[in-house]
């Protein structure tokens, strides 16, 4: 799912996001970067002889908002906060509570297999 766009001179860079985790960010029309993330992470963007970087944060249990922040050289050029979408926030939590009961299930069986 598309989330944001960024324009820089005549070059469109659009971030888009999966329900997976999935990030990639597009630079007119083609794929650049492709990362997994939970809480956010880094893109490098080439643009001519311009070294960009996209990062994104999110915070899980906060405003449920992705903050994206374009940057050169370490300089903030744009910055855009875009609303999680209910799918994937629905989705999140049913991760976590399905790792969750996994985890405990595999604990357990650990636990009585090394105390017989």
């Amino acid at each position: 799912m598309k989330y944001a766009e960024f324009n820089i001179d005549s070059n469109k860079i659009e971030f888009w996001n999966s329900i997976f985790g999935i990030e990639s960010v597009l630079l007119n029309g083609k794929r650049i970067s492709k990362k997994f993330s939970f809480s956010g992470i880094t893109h490098e963007i080439k643009l001519h002889t311009r070294d960009l970087i996209l990062e994104s944060k999110y915070k899980q249990f906060d405003k449920k908002e992705i903050k994206l922040e374009l940057k050169e050289n370490g300089v903030l050029l744009k910055e855009q906060l875009v609303k999680i979408d209910k799918k994937q926030r629905y989705f999140s939590f049913l991760v976590g509570i399905v790792l969750g009961i996994t985890l405990y299930k595999l604990t357990n069986l650990l636990l009585e297999y090394l105390y017989q």
